[in-house]
């Protein structure tokens, strides 16, 4: 089947009508392969018209709040610290790992430098795209930071030069946080551009841990990432309602719960 632009709309009033679309809806919609319905999308993303996610599509928003470091950094600091700290403690000596530029991995970032101030850790191979995680850490250990874009509301670098950098490394664990994990549409985010660099960090690592507080659990946000199934390890606080926990216990590999002020 030809792609043209009479296709494209025919697409485009859908999704506007539906907010999301999967392969397989557009692939029976228009009774293409799925080959095809993925060049699609890979072309109306290009020309700007929708956000690719996983496993599908998702309408371009105008109205989406913006990201601030330092906003979400004076958020649920206590909850932050006790999961980075929990989080830390799954890092083994040796270990080669990516950090991303979120503020919950920021507490971990901390927790790790306390861990190797105290000799509990050496020979780590930090791998981020973080400004702050490379000044806290690069003068404890190993740090390589991803080259790229500065965004200076996100203090961190993405875009094709660090997409493409990290499309060549392969790391045993990457910790990675999320703007609200919700059980239907997996890990969010609210850009696009930080959720393609989730997307390619999560398939060169071999365990992938998810940071994020009880309040973004059954949350959406903006642009999926990737699957609940991919998720290793979910690092929460004890806040998490007991309904989800019951879930989460069933999907996930492994569910760990920071005790705060612990």
């Amino acid at each position: 089947m030809k792609v043209n632009e009479e296709v494209k709309q025919q697409v485009i009033e859908t999704l506007n009508a539906q907010g999301k679309l999967t392969v397989r809806q557009v692939t029976e919609l228009l009774n293409i392969s799925e080959v095809t319905t993925r060049r699609l999308f890979s072309r109306l993303e290009e020309e700007g018209r929708v956000i690719r996610t996983f496993g599908g599509i998702q309408r371009v928003e105008t109205d989406r709040a913006a990201y601030s470091y330092n906003d979400s950094d004076r958020q649920k600091t206590q909850e932050k610290a006790a999961i980075g700290l929990r989080a830390a403690q799954e890092v083994e000596s040796g270990d080669q790992v990516f950090l991303d530029s979120g503020t919950t991995v920021m507490a971990m970032a901390r927790a790790l430098a306390s861990r190797i101030d105290t000799g509990e850790l050496e020979g780590l191979r930090i791998v981020t795209n973080s400004l702050i995680v490379t000044d806290l850490l690069a003068e404890r250990c190993k740090v390589i930071l991803v080259g790229g874009e500065i965004r200076t509301e996100r203090r961190d670098a993405c875009g094709y030069l660090a997409e493409e950098f990290l499309k060549r490394l392969h790391m045993k664990k990457a910790f990675l946080g999320c703007d609200a994990f919700d059980l239907d549409n997996g890990l969010m985010t609210t850009d696009e551009r930080t959720a393609h660099i989730n997307e390619i960090v999560m398939k060169n690592v071999t365990q992938i841990f998810i940071l994020a507080d009880a309040r973004k659990i059954g949350e959406t946000s903006f642009v999926s990432y990737g699957s609940i199934e991919q998720v290793h390890t979910l690092i929460t606080d004890e806040s998490l309602a007991s309904n989800y926990r019951d879930i989460l216990a069933t999907r996930l590999t492994r569910l760990l719960i920071a005790q705060i002020g612990a």
